[in-house]
């Protein structure tokens, strides 16, 4: 479906697993016969969320800013999710989070010109400061994309972020199909890239947080309810 928005807006879309009602018949709890012909069965009424698996596609001015495939709960493993939001557009940290609590994290990648072997590798999340390439993510590529990045493409993504939460950072391996990509912090470019870890595990990282190292939280106690 195409439809317009105000230009320059910030735009939401919400995707969420209906809840159906069903009749089913079991056993009564009470009933401990081994024989089945003795055995009492009751009519229950459920309310189960929909195990569903759509794939979906989300653009606005050529920047795709979702195409997965979705999955609400499955009911014996739990996997999946009850909903899904994406961000797209112009959005701002006062229209769109909490700015007392919350940053705007915004991110803008162009795949190269030519399709290439190697995987898109990305995250957004807290960086261990002893074990660098080791996090813990908030944002994971897969969450955006697990359908395949198109050549000579533009992917976006945008969300809200703990406010200057203790070491976070953004992510990318070297080999990620990219080139050009911008991040940006309540509409601010950040221009410090670093290559971080051993060889076989390097990163570009992005700081994104406030530093707070095991020596100045001794020092401050500025981050002890974020770790």
């Amino acid at each position: 479906k195409i439809m317009c928005v105000p230009k320059d807006s910030c735009s939401s879309f919400y995707i969420s697993a209906p809840n159906v009602t069903r009749e089913l018949v079991r056993r009564e709890p009470s009933s401990n016969s081994t024989d089945w012909t003795n055995i009492t069965w009751v009519n229950v009424t459920t309310n189960e969320t929909l195990y569903l698996r759509p794939v979906y596609t989300l653009a606005m001015d050529k920047v795709t800013y979702r195409k997965v495939q979705w999955f609400t709960p499955e009911r014996s493993s739990g996997y999946g999710s009850n909903n899904q939001t994406t961000n797209m557009g112009r959005c701002t940290v006062g229209g769109l989070c909490d700015e007392q609590t919350q940053d705007l994290f915004a991110l803008e990648l162009r795949t190269l010109p030519t399709p290439q072997l190697s995987q898109m590798s990305w995250n957004f999340g807290y960086t261990d400061h002893d074990w660098a390439w080791k996090r813990q993510s908030l944002l994971d590529d897969n969450d955006y994309n697990n359908k395949g990045y198109d050549p000579d493409s533009s992917y976006g993504a945008i969300a809200c972020v703990p406010k200057d939460g203790c070491d976070l950072s953004f992510n990318m391996t070297p080999e990620s199909p990219v080139e050009s990509y911008t991040v940006k912090k309540n509409g601010i470019q950040l221009d410090d890239r670093q290559e971080v870890g051993p060889e076989f595990l390097e990163k570009l990282m992005t700081p994104f947080g406030q530093n707070c190292s095991p020596t100045i939280q001794l020092q401050t106690n500025r981050c002890l309810g974020l770790l």
